[in-house]
């Protein structure tokens, strides 16, 4: 029984770094030697090719036959890493093999790593809401984020250079996260199923591939199908639309095998995410100006504690939050209630301590029981004035913003 061509030939990956070589040479060059490969680069960097190729057992590349379809056992794959570097001028690596034959003058053009001025990243993840804040300060820069609630997800919102969410790890309350990001001319959308980054589905709308079918000017359907199988990268719609609940499989899929932004357009309806998200990735939208947007700039870790204390007592989600509410209502409403039960807690502390003074004058011993519940109590009520005061004020700016607001509106009216 013969053996399906497919489980012949094994995928074998590679890059080749060739400064002043477009890829139409490199794909000349693979083709003079009748490889079958896939090419692929990104416009910034086009003197950056990855390769992959197909090898045997042996060891053996394949190559298309002169006389016959298919593919069939060329060059071994180190004898062809090397002749190709040789051919360009270039480094090769293709599996296990490798050659240098740039020269030594030669200036390896700087290759982009990281966020730019330009990129704008959009994250879709079920955080909640509280922690941003803390992540703003974490990662020190401005963070943006906008509640979701038909998919209950948070929509965080970046721009510019920094880390972004997950630099410094994901946590299981964060994922699934989506990360659609654009800028320098890429566009990309990423799935975040776990904290290991080798489990991410990622596409990019940016990147180039291209086929090289080695001396064949029409490939026949025996080597069209073993390409597709082995060589074609199918990026799992699947795993992208799992990130948004309620996301459209089918649509996903089409929007990867759409071009340039009409892609990312079409993807960020498959995930059923609202438009301003597009506008957002192309620059025609700012973060802020997203209706609903709350802005959390890294102003210091105590101030993000108390940002993401207050924001997450307010949510009637979480326990307590109804007793926050009425403890705000009366530092607002009843803040002389507040000063006198404060007042009468600190006068009592500074009783028990006149108390141990004059036992101390007396007996010539200090009662250490009376002094610490003394201490202990003029403390507390400083801490609690202290809270009270960050409170009122916090509510009363609250308050005037919505004023402020309804004010603004009424007047656009």
């Amino acid at each position: 029984m013969a053996q399906d061509a497919s489980q012949r030939w094994n995928r074998t990956e590679g890059v080749l770094i060739a400064p002043g070589t477009t890829p139409d040479e490199v794909a000349a060059c693979l083709s003079g030697h009748d490889v079958v490969a896939r090419m692929e680069w990104y416009p910034a960097t086009s003197h950056l090719v990855g390769l992959v190729l197909l090898t045997d057992a042996e060891g053996r590349v394949a190559v298309t036959p002169p006389s016959r379809g298919g593919v069939v056992p060329g060059t071994g794959v180190s004898e062809l890493a090397e002749q190709v570097a040789r051919e360009l001028g270039a480094d090769v690596t293709i599996g296990p093999a490798s050659f240098n034959a740039l020269p030594d003058d030669v200036a390896l053009p700087e290759v982009p790593s990281g966020a730019s001025e330009s990129t704008r990243t959009v994250v879709v993840s079920p955080l909640s809401a509280y922690t941003v804040p803390l992540q703003a300060t974490l990662l020190e820069r401005s963070l943006t984020v906008v509640s979701v609630p038909g998919i209950d997800r948070r929509i965080v919102m970046s721009t510019g250079e920094g880390p972004g969410l997950g630099a410094f790890g994901w946590d299981e309350e964060s994922l699934p996260a989506l990360v659609l990001t654009a800028g320098d001319g890429d566009m990309t959308v990423r799935a975040v199923m776990t904290d290991d980054i080798e489990d991410d589905a990622v596409y990019s709308w940016a990147m180039t591939s291209h086929y090289v079918w080695g001396s064949v000017a029409e490939p026949g359907p025996a080597l069209c199908r073993l390409v597709e199988e082995l060589l074609t990268d199918s990026t799992d719609a699947t795993a992208i639309a799992e990130a948004v609940p309620g996301a459209d499989v089918e649509a996903a899929t089409a929007a990867l095998r759409t071009e340039g932004a009409a892609g990312m357009a079409a993807m960020i309806g498959a995930l059923g995410l609202p438009e301003w998200v597009d506008e957002v990735l192309t620059g025609r939208l700012a973060p802020a100006e997203v209706p609903g947007a709350v802005v959390h700039e890294p102003r210091g870790l105590s101030n993000a504690v108390g940002r993401s204390v207050g924001l997450m007592l307010r949510d009637p989600q979480i326990p307590g939050s109804a007793l926050w509410q009425s403890y705000i209502y009366t530092v607002t409403e009843r803040p002389w209630l507040v000063r006198g039960l404060v007042a009468l807690e600190a006068a009592l502390g500074g009783t028990l301590i006149g108390k141990g003074v004059q036992r101390r004058q007396r007996t010539g011993h200090v009662s250490a029981g009376l002094a610490a519940v003394g201490a202990m109590l003029v403390v507390d009520a400083v801490v609690e004035l202290s809270m009270a005061s960050w409170a009122r004020h916090k509510e009363l700016r609250r308050r005037a913003d919505e004023e402020m607001a309804l004010v603004a509106e009424e007047l656009g009216a």
